[in-house]
């Protein structure tokens, strides 16, 4: 009798240890997944192994080109730690992964930094941008959503209430010569 509730008792042990070891392995595999939930393929880039952060060749910005069919973006009030990320939306799903035309993510330096984004056609688009402190990939929020590290949005457009910004407020036109555009980072947790 002893002996069944001792062999229970260590069955239940074993389980629960085996589905704590299954949940840590996903959590640590979760870290190495990108915004998109998926594993990088590539390996991280010579730049990203310099500075110690994850940094893969498809994270570059696009070469500037004078004149050429991209948004050349300026971003300001950023500093030499951690990651900047830019991402460009169309108006179809902005705002959400599925959304998201292209994805940019560098080194951040100090003051104001200058980045090119190639677009597919002319057109109607909006970025939106964060400085990730702490180079971990992901926009640090608070338990209301609100961003935690310096983000902002093409057009800056002034955000008063929690509600995420309307693509009308952040769009631009594009034309076959591109345009340039500034983006002014905000940090609301100061």
């Amino acid at each position: 009798m002893k002996a069944n509730l001792l062999h229970r008792f260590l069955s239940e042990i074993f389980v629960i240890f085996t589905v704590l070891l299954i949940f840590s392995t996903s959590a640590f595999a979760q870290n190495r997944q990108d915004d998109d939930g998926e594993e990088p393929e590539e390996e991280i880039s010579e730049i990203g192994q310099q500075l110690g952060v994850e940094l893969y060749p498809s994270d570059a910005s696009d070469y500037c080109v004078e004149e050429g069919l991209q948004i050349r973006v300026t971003v300001t009030n950023v500093t030499d730690e951690g990651i900047l990320k830019l991402e460009l939306f169309g108006e179809d799903n902005f705002l959400r992964k599925s959304g998201k035309l292209r994805l940019i993510r560098v080194p951040a330096e100090n003051g104001p930094q200058n980045l090119c984004i190639n677009v597919p056609v002319p057109g109607s688009y909006a970025v939106v941008g964060y400085h990730d402190i702490d180079g971990d990939r992901r926009l640090k929020k608070a338990w209301n959503f609100k961003p935690l590290e310096p983000y902002g949005l093409s057009n800056n457009p002034e955000i008063k209430a929690l509600r995420l910004p309307k693509y009308s407020e952040t769009s631009f036109d594009v034309p076959l010569t591109g345009t340039d555009i500034t983006i002014n980072l905000v940090d609301l947790s100061k």
